[in-house]
């Protein structure tokens, strides 16, 4: 049985990785580029009421949320943490969006029935799985047969030093891989799909103070209170922690929004041959 907030110790704490630490603090768990990426999707695919958008890896709800409040789709968001889901359904319930549900899921062996969806989105969730092979092919087996693919992976646009990319993996409890971005088109490139769609970003570096202030804003809800005094300040150690570790790692990446389809050319046969550019 799950622990309540007050019953939760320092070793307790200690156990958490970093996306414990989101359910637990609430936090706002974004997409790369947040809001603006999910409006940027939005406005690219001219999502309606109609749509049936799935959000892989949803945490706390945010990109599932967005979708419905933005397009008016109807969004199932899938994660494996509950404390997150947990958050989720209580942010969609005070926001009245009775087109968005949320389930306990793995990505890799999912509920859903062929074609069941218009639009699939994975932020940079298939970072953080073990087999992405095997999530990729459910990626396309959920995916309707005229359906969108769209992913926003983050990548290094340097090279990390191995030291930071040990303590990210640790954060993270991940071993994840120094990819680029020729690495993730390879990877969603598949045979059988196209991209249709690319936008490159990269992200900004925050000040210290910045960072201690957003700690600040985070560590001080209501809930938190209810922490024993230990648990309290490990949590707020850990948590600026793993703020300055993250803000140092993203100075050096960058992230896309790729959409992909099936491709064209299993219709179309003849390439094409005239292009325009913007005058």
């Amino acid at each position: 049985m799950m622990k309540t907030i007050g019953e939760l110790t320092a070793q307790d704490i200690a156990a958490m990785d970093y996306n414990q630490l989101i359910g637990l603090t609430r936090e706002t768990n974004r997409t790369p580029g947040g809001a603006a990426t999910i409006k940027e999707v939005c406005r690219l695919l001219l999502l309606h009421p109609g749509s049936r958008v799935l959000d892989i890896g949803t945490s706390t709800g945010h990109s599932a949320i967005e979708f419905s409040r933005l397009a008016g789709c109807f969004v199932d968001g899938i994660d494996i943490n509950d404390m997150s889901l947990a958050v989720a359904r209580e942010r969609c319930k005070q926001l009245k969006l009775d087109k968005v549900k949320f389930h306990k899921m793995d990505a890799a062996a999912m509920d859903f029935p062929d074609g069941a969806f218009d639009v699939v989105y994975a932020g940079n969730v298939t970072s953080l799985v073990s087999d992405r092979s095997k999530v990729l092919r459910e990626y396309w087996r959920v995916l309707a047969p005229n359906g969108y693919l769209v992913a926003a992976p983050m990548y290094y646009l340097t090279p990390p030093p191995q030291a930071l990319l040990d303590d990210v993996r640790a954060a993270i409890q991940v071993h994840i891989t120094a990819y680029y971005k020729e690495d993730w088109k390879k990877f969603f490139l598949t045979e059988g799909a196209e991209l249709y769609e690319e936008r490159d970003f990269r992200f900004l570096k925050c000040s210290d103070q910045e960072i201690d202030a957003f700690c600040e804003n985070i560590l001080s809800r209501e809930h938190l209170r209810q922490l024993p005094g230990q648990a309290m300040a490990l949590l707020r150690r850990r948590y600026a922690e793993y703020m300055h570790l993250f803000n140092e790692n993203l100075s050096r990446m960058g992230h896309s929004i790729l959409i992909l389809r099936r491709r064209e050319s299993d219709v179309y046969n003849d390439p094409q041959l005239f292009f325009s550019a913007p005058r």
